[in-house]
């Protein structure tokens, strides 16, 4: 009677053996991660100096040179420009510009000997980017971006 017994002992220990090793080990496929994909920012659209009549504002706020702050419109029509200023305050009004330069950049005047003028220049420049620069006898003061 020892031999049936030893052979189901026997058995059974093969069978929670190989019981044991199917289960353990079962392999996990892998997640599938995609590369992840490079996305460009947007390229901004360089400016390009407007022909013919157009009008483009500035904020003017500046800290150490225009700290009330305010809007500046230019507008060109033929060949005529005028400055529209709108302080933060209120304050402002329109002027006839007269132009010192046309090209890649446009240079204009309009306050010269002006004692109430609103602004520290001797001129205004719209510079090749787009941006308003102001400068005066010394050169450049400072410029700003074109509000959109």
């Amino acid at each position: 009677m020892k031999k049936p017994i030893r052979s189901m002992f026997l058995a059974l220990a093969i069978i929670i053996l190989l019981n044991g090793c199917s289960s353990a080990s079962t392999p996990i496929p892998p997640t599938f991660k995609p590369e992840p994909t490079f996305t460009p920012e947007p390229t901004p659209t360089p400016f390009v100096m407007p022909k013919g009549d157009f009008e483009m504002s500035w904020n003017t706020y500046n800290s150490e040179y225009d700290s009330l702050g305010g809007v500046v419109t230019i507008r060109r029509q033929g060949s005529k420009y005028t400055e529209k200023i709108v302080m933060s305050d209120g304050s402002g009004g329109t002027f006839d510009l007269t132009v010192i330069s046309e090209g890649s950049e446009i240079k204009l005047s309009g306050h010269l000997g002006d004692p109430y003028s609103l602004y520290p220049h001797d001129y205004i420049q719209i510079e090749s980017n787009g941006w308003l620069g102001f400068y005066d006898d010394q050169g450049y003061i400072y410029d700003v971006p074109p509000t959109h």
